[in-house]
């Protein structure tokens, strides 16, 4: 592997790593890109549907823990790279095999627990590779890739299908992962990992669960993901819905155009709100950008039942302000461990995003049902309701805490 290294500064393997893994993630919303066609396909109802979304992430949790910690271990870019491939084989396996609602899932779980092996212990690789002051830049960087990936799953599993099949077009998605594989072998340089402590596969949680500044971030993590997740997995289905509503059958590939779109706005906010903390308490940043994201997720469900061209406007505010705190959370992790427990604080940080990644999909689908169906306005106003009450509780804690501290602070000057 070190064999073909190519020596770049900081910025080209920054740069490199990007553009790798945003095209090693070209399948990750290869399904939710195309819920619509597989709902009438397989005849699933929408907690089917969510259900396969969000085991994507399931496997994606299983994976992560023994992967990310490992990397205290074992130099983080070959699991990086391993991953990448098997994440190649699953993509190729569900093009050729799925063919329902059972085999469709484990799939995507193969898939997700790919992701799972790339996502993190890549973060780390980077992060590991650049000076000690560039590092919570590259984090932001690197987490940007996530929505980069995204807007190129959207566009290409729609364009793909359309044009070959959804076989034969989400088959060669497993270009991506492969040529993201070549590019970190590639760019990243090998490193000597230190004696980690803990067990060989878990680590000591006591220094970790001490780390009150680092869980705060864990937290946040978790919310965030579940939203980001719920929205990119029924984003599609409910852009759909507003062209049906308005009875626009002539919008063939709009939906797959505006998610592709709404993601890309995003990846400069990633980049531009984790700046903001240089002049801003970070916590604070974060808490404001979580309640946008939860009043632009009604907003969305709103417009929806207007007009395509307002649901897609809302659509582009909902996912760029719900993606937008990212890179700030991240990279306050990081901030926040000890560099000799960042893999095992990483894998707790994955434990947490996307564990609420695998559920909060299967959660806004059966709300979806519960409601009434997802041909009904009042139906996606109830889960993005759902959905904005748990987005709400970061920022509310925050706020809460920062008028008992005021208030303690009055009371000891008095």
């Amino acid at each position: 592997m070190t064999r073909f290294r190519i020596s770049l500064s900081t910025g080209g393997t920054i740069a490199a790593v990007f553009v790798g893994q945003s095209l090693g993630m070209a399948g990750i919303v290869s399904f939710p890109a195309l819920l619509p066609q597989f709902q009438r396909l397989w005849l699933l109802s929408s907690g089917e549907a969510g259900l396969i979304s969000g085991i994507y992430f399931v496997g994606y949790i299983v994976a992560v823990p023994t992967l990310s910690v490992l990397t205290d271990r074992v130099d983080p870019r070959r699991i990086y790279v391993a991953s990448l491939l098997f994440g190649a084989a699953a993509a190729l396996g569900f093009a050729v095999l799925a063919s329902g609602a059972a085999s469709a899932a484990v799939w995507r779980f193969l898939q997700g627990a790919a992701f799972g092996g790339a996502h993190m212990p890549g973060m780390r690789a980077l992060s590991d590779a650049v000076q000690t002051q560039k590092q919570t830049r590259s984090v932001a960087v690197y987490t940007a890739t996530f929505t980069v990936g995204v807007s190129l799953s959207y566009a290409v599993s729609g364009l793909l299908a359309g044009a070959l099949g959804w076989r034969f077009g989400l088959a060669l998605l497993a270009m991506g992962p492969l040529a993201a594989a070549a590019i970190g072998g590639g760019v990243l340089p090998p490193l000597p990992r230190p004696t980690a402590q803990g067990s060989r596969w878990f680590p000591a949680l006591g220094p970790i669960l001490r780390n009150r500044r680092a869980l705060l971030f864990v937290c946040a993590y978790g919310l965030h993901n579940g939203e980001v997740s719920a929205i990119r997995a029924w984003l599609v289905a409910l852009l759909v819905f507003a062209a049906d509503r308005a009875g626009r059958v002539d919008l063939a590939g709009y939906a797959t155009l505006v998610a592709t779109l709404a993601n890309l706005c995003g990846t400069p906010l990633i980049v531009g709100v984790n700046e903001l903390t240089a002049r801003r308490d970070r916590r604070s940043v974060i808490a404001v950008t979580m309640a946008v994201s939860a009043s632009a997720g009604l907003i969305l469900a709103a417009a929806a039942a207007l007009s395509p061209i307002a649901a897609g406007l809302a659509a582009i505010l909902c996912v760029a302000t719900a993606t937008a705190d990212a890179g700030t959370i991240s990279a306050g992790l990081v901030e926040a461990s000890e560099p000799e427990r960042r893999g095992a604080f990483l894998a707790v940080l994955a434990l947490s995003g996307f564990g609420a990644s695998a559920v909060t999909p299967i959660l806004f689908g059966l709300v979806l049902d519960l409601a009434g169906g997802s041909g009904r306005e009042a139906a996606w106003i109830a889960a993005f309701a759902v959905q904005a009450a748990l987005g709400a509780a970061w920022p509310l804690a925050y706020l809460r805490g920062r008028i008992r501290a005021r208030r303690a602070a009055l009371s000891r000057a008095d």
